[in-house]
């Protein structure tokens, strides 16, 4: 790709030039075709310069047929590649919301778990507490027992 711009840019040159080497005769006779426009005015070219100048033609307009057909090509590929950038935005927007509504899922199951721990931790206390009791009603009335026999 840079050698077709390094290209059309010193053909470009290239034809300007000639154009600009052209064009002194060119201005002349044309003034004297607007002060004189029933004369006709003759313009004489020489034959190389004329044939170099259409070859110049023949050579940028094909190297600009050349670059119509990249043109094309690359617009065809930008289209796909917007298409292309416009489902990966949506599926982007879309993984957002599914990791938004993960979140709020996430978030929800923690406080559950929280508070099953410290539902967990009371039941814990509680049965703890009960068994200190069990144990000392089981001394109270092992303590009555021996009491009793003892008397």
């Amino acid at each position: 790709m840079p050698k077709d711009s390094a290209r059309l840019r010193l053909s470009l040159m290239l034809s300007l030039s000639l154009a600009l080497s052209v064009l002194p005769g060119y201005c002349s006779a044309a003034d004297a075709a607007v002060a004189a426009p029933r004369q006709e005015i003759m313009v004489s070219v020489p034959l190389s310069r004329l044939t170099e100048l259409q070859s110049l033609i023949n050579r940028q307009e094909q190297q600009l047929n050349r670059l119509q057909e990249l043109l094309g090509g690359q617009s065809s590929t930008l289209t796909e590649q917007s298409s292309s950038i416009s489902q990966l935005r949506q599926e982007l927007q879309t993984a957002k919301s599914s990791l938004s509504k993960s979140d709020q899922i996430i978030d929800e199951q923690n406080k559950s778990l929280t508070s099953l721990s410290a539902t967990l931790k009371q039941e814990q206390r509680r049965t703890r507490r009960i068994e200190r009791q069990r144990l000392l009603w089981q001394a109270v009335a092992g303590g009555a027992v021996v009491y009793a026999l003892t008397k």
